[in-house]
């Protein structure tokens, strides 16, 4: 989910490894920045060229760097949308394990709240309630998903960090 820790965590979890991290948002926006001559953040890309774009970009992204890396050990670091798309699901699977970090959800109401209100809340004026129905149609299948699930509420990112290490 949006603002779960899932770069911070990611970052450190990788250097503690000595792995490489990506995140796949950075990926999307280079190759955004490839194809239409143009720099923009993910956020800006989804909003000015639409979900299906994104998602398109987003998909041949993951398939590419999972089949080019597939003989090496990473941290991966993927958006909150990637895992409802099933292609998505199925390649990620193959590509190694999924934790789902699953922090408290006041706590990732604060930290969502703190860019202002998204564009994808449904009711603007009660983030509370979007929250709550995304989590309710998301939160499913991140669990079916995911190989490891990691809830916490005001950890540490070591201390989350520390959960991933005794599970994996």
């Amino acid at each position: 989910m949006k603002a779960s820790g899932k770069t911070t965590v990611g970052r450190l979890l990788a250097k503690k490894l000595f792995l490489k991290h990506i995140e796949l948002d950075d990926e999307i926006e280079k190759s955004h920045a490839m194809r239409k001559k143009e720099k923009l953040i993910f956020r800006e890309i989804f909003k000015k060229y639409g979900e299906a774009y994104f998602r398109m970009l987003e998909t041949q992204i993951l398939d590419t760097f999972l089949v080019s890396n597939k003989d090496a050990d990473f941290v991966l670091s993927v958006g909150g949308g990637t895992v409802l798309n099933e292609e998505n699901q199925g390649k990620l699977k193959k590509g190694g394990k999924i934790i789902f970090l699953n922090p408290d959800s006041g706590i990732l109401l604060q930290r969502i709240l703190k860019d202002g209100i998204p564009a994808f809340f449904s009711s603007p004026g009660n983030p509370k309630k979007s929250l709550d129905e995304l989590l309710l149609k998301r939160k499913s299948i991140y669990e079916k998903v995911a190989d490891y699930v990691i809830s916490f509420e005001k950890e540490s990112p070591e201390e989350i960090i520390k959960k991933i290490m005794d599970v994996i």
